[in-house]
C-alpha cells in the first residue's frame, strides 16, 4: 500500500471514528469512554479486518485524538496513551482473529460465519474491557468497588456497538451483498423504520421527562 493511499484512508477513518465517539458519549462512567453504546470500535474493527492490520497505528492515533477531543484526556497523557494502546491492540487482535477464521470473506453470509463473528466480538470485548478498566483501576482513577460495574458497562457497550454496526459495514464492503443492501435501503418499509427510530430518539431526549438513559 502506498503512503498516499494510507494517509487518504486514515483521513477518512479518523473523523468518522471521532464523530461516532462524540455521538455515543452518553451516560459515561466518570469522564471516561465507558458508555452503554460504542459503535466506533466496529469501524476500527471493520477497517483492520478488511484493509489489513497495518492500519493499527492509525487506529491508535485516532483513539488518542478522540480521547483528547471528546473528553479532554481526563486520565492525563500517560493513561490516555496506555489506554488507547490497549484498545488499539485489542481491536487489532480481534481483526486478526476474524481474518484467520473468516478467510472466505467478511460478508457474514452463513450461520457459521455469523456465529464466529458473534463469539469473537462478545468474547473479545469482555477481555478488552477488563484490560481497559484495569488500566484505569491501576491508576486509581476508578474506585475498586466501581470496577466490576465499569467493566460490565464497557463490555456491553463495545459488544453491542460491534454486533450492531460491524455487520452493516461488512455488508457495504461486500460486492455480493452491497446491491441487495442498496435495494433494501430504497424501500418504503426502510424509510418508515428510519422515521420511527428518529421519532423515538426525539421523544426520549426531548419530550419524555427524566433521565433519557432510563427510557431505552
Amino acid at each position: 500500500m502506498s503512503a498516499i493511499r494510507y494517509l487518504r484512508d486514515a483521513a477518512v477513518f479518523a473523523p468518522c471514528y471521532v464523530a461516532l465517539d462524540w455521538a455515543s458519549y452518553i451516560d459515561p462512567v466518570g469522564p471516561f469512554n465507558i458508555t452503554p453504546w460504542n459503535p466506533q470500535p466496529a469501524l476500527a474493527l471493520a477497517w483492520m479486518t478488511i484493509a489489513g492490520l497495518w492500519h493499527a497505528p492509525a487506529v491508535f492515533a485516532t483513539i488518542v485524538g478522540a480521547d483528547v477531543l471528546v473528553r479532554g484526556a481526563p486520565g492525563g497523557p500517560f493513561i490516555t496513551l496506555l489506554g488507547s494502546g490497549v484498545l488499539a491492540a485489542g481491536y487489532g487482535a480481534l481483526a486478526w482473529l476474524l481474518r484467520e477464521l473468516l478467510r472466505a470473506g467478511f460478508g457474514l453470509r452463513s450461520i457459521r460465519e455469523l456465529t464466529l463473528f458473534v463469539a469473537v466480538a462478545a468474547g473479545g470485548s469482555a477481555i478488552i474491557g477488563a484490560a481497559f478498566v484495569g488500566v484505569l483501576r491501576g491508576a486509581a482513577l476508578i474506585p475498586e468497588a466501581a470496577a466490576p460495574a465499569a467493566w460490565l458497562r464497557f463490555w456491553i457497550g463495545d459488544a453491542v456497538g460491534i454486533l450492531v454496526t460491524a455487520p452493516l459495514l461488512y455488508a457495504v464492503a461486500d460486492s455480493v451483498r452491497r446491491p441487495a443492501l442498496l435495494e433494501l435501503a430504497g424501500k418504503r418499509e426502510t424509510l418508515a423504520q428510519a422515521l420511527v427510530l428518529v421519532a423515538t430518539v426525539w421523544l426520549i431526549f426531548e419530550v419524555v421527562p427524566g433521565d433519557p438513559a432510563q427510557h431505552f
